[in-house]
Parts: structure tokens; C-alpha cells; sequence
């Protein structure tokens, strides 16, 4: 692993934001820009350059701005590695996370940390987000109330964190602890990530659009890795799921056998705006 760092590497700064990218210098600038403009600024945005072909790198020796940090991957390892990257080296009391094809809006640090320290018992708030449609349209994407200590929403009858992305999140450190994204997802693994944080940890959720994420395109999840993953995350809670929610492995297995979609909950967080 490179490490292009534009600051120094020891200090402490209240907030680290992690940003892993992979051939997205288009719409970067406007993703670094929405974090480095926040109205709290003791931060450090560490942006985790996934092995880009692009102009990735062009783009970040632009910025002059001393709270950025460049660390560029020797390859292409996926998301869930460049985000531990990011966690490795990160020195905030708080970690954030960002990608590059959303926008955070302006007072989205200073309202999650105004929250947190109103909550000294939670350990994550989070917010909800805009999704701005590539025709124009803008959608209220609603996030999942977090129950602690729960797999599983007995509403949706699925995974709890299922609809909850990183972007809107804020992060106490010390809560995380050792958590880390797990390399062998390459899908849900946000999921994944706030099942086990959730397990031990009070989430409490600001109901405010926080983030806008902006399509650039038609739909691209791979049904394949979908496929994969919900196998994989079966497995690995199967002993859990088998003491709150015995009948989900069964419906859940056929779901995955006949690779069922998933928008009737999606559609359940979306509102028109």
C-alpha cells in the first residue's frame, strides 16, 4: 500500500472520514468537496484510492487543503479492504464514512456530534438521505430503527440494518473498537458491519436527510454477489438467527434459492419528495 499522506500522520482531530474510491475521479470533487466544506471542520478526510486507472490521483494533487490524506492501494482489493485501510490509519474520536458518488449536506458533522453528545449512552447516530434520481427526480430515502442486541426487524422480517449505508453515520471510536469491514463481502457488507456494532451498541437516528446520493446511472447490484452474500451472512449468524428468528433460515433459504428481490422492503423506505 502507497501512502500519499497530505498531513502528518500523528495528532489527534476529532472526526476521521474514510472515502475508498475506484475509478470515480468524475464525481469525486463533489464528494470531497461536500465533506471539506462542513461547517465543523476538525477533521481529517482520508480518501482510500482503490487501485484507480483512472485520473484518480490528478484529482487529489489538486486539493491543497491540509485535512486531506491520499492513500492509494498497490490493487484493486474491493471495498470492504479499502475501508479498513482507511480504519487503520484513521486518528479521529469519531469516524465517518463517505463515497464518492454521494454528498454530504452542510451541517452534517455538527448535527450528528450535537446528537451524540446529547446521547452520551449511544454509541452511532445516523441520519437518513436524498436519492437524487439520474432523471431528475429526488426520492426520501428513510433509515431502519436500530434495536440493540436484534438481528432482525420483526417488521420486515429481515435483517435490522438492512436500508442502513455508512454515509449517514457517525461513529463513536472507541465503540468500534476492533469491528472492521469483512473482506469476504463484497456486498451488504454495511450490513454486516452495523449487525455486529448494533449487537453491543446504542444507535440513535436523527430523522433528517443528512446525505444526498446521486445516481449517475441505471441499477448496477450484481444479483450474483447479492446471492452470495446472503448465503454467506446465513451462515455466519446461522447460531444466532437459530435462537431469535428460527424461521428466517428457512425462508431465507428459499429466498435464496429462488433469489427473490428485495425491493418490497426497499420500497418501504422510499417516499417521493
Amino acid at each position: 500500500m502507497g501512502d500519499h499522506a497530505q498531513v502528518a500522520s500523528t495528532g489527534e482531530v476529532s472526526v476521521s472520514v474514510i472515502l475508498p474510491t475506484y475509478n470515480r475521479a468524475a464525481l469525486l470533487q463533489r464528494s470531497i468537496d461536500g465533506v471539506l466544506g462542513q461547517s465543523f471542520d476538525d477533521l481529517e478526510l482520508i480518501v482510500v484510492d482503490d487501485g484507480s486507472t483512472d485520473n484518480t490521483a490528478t484529482v487529489m494533487n489538486g486539493y491543497g487543503d491540509p485535512r486531506l490524506r491520499y492513500l492509494r492501494l498497490d490493487r484493486n482489493r474491493g471495498l470492504s479492504a479499502a475501508r479498513n485501510a482507511g480504519l487503520a490509519c484513521a486518528r479521529g474520536r469519531y469516524l465517518a464514512f463517505q463515497d464518492s458518488d454521494d454528498e454530504w449536506h452542510p451541517g452534517k458533522l455538527e448535527s450528528s456530534l450535537r446528537a451524540l453528545g446529547a446521547h452520551p449512552d449511544a454509541a452511532v447516530v445516523y441520519g437518513d438521505m436524498i436519492r437524487q434520481l439520474a432523471d431528475g427526480r429526488r426520492l426520501y430515502l428513510r433509515s431502519p430503527d436500530i434495536e440493540r442486541g436484534r438481528l432482525i426487524n420483526p417488521r420486515t422480517r429481515f435483517w435490522q440494518t438492512y436500508m442502513l449505508a455508512m454515509q449517514p453515520t457517525l461513529i463513536r471510536r472507541e465503540a468500534a473498537g476492533d469491528i472492521s469491514f469483512d473482506e469476504a463481502l463484497n456486498y451488504f457488507e454495511d450490513l454486516d458491519f452495523h449487525l455486529r456494532l448494533a449487537m453491543n451498541h446504542t444507535y440513535v437516528h436523527l430523522r433528517e436527510p443528512l446525505v444526498t446520493y446521486h445516481e449517475t446511472g441505471g441499477l448496477t447490484a450484481d444479483p450474483t454477489l447479492e446471492f452470495r452474500a446472503r448465503r454467506y451472512l446465513l451462515r455466519k449468524y446461522r447460531a444466532s438467527l437459530r435462537r431469535e428468528a428460527p424461521g428466517m433460515i428457512v425462508r431465507e433459504s428459499v429466498n435464496i434459492t429462488l433469489r427473490r428481490s428485495l425491493m418490497p422492503i426497499v420500497r418501504q423506505h422510499l417516499e417521493p419528495m
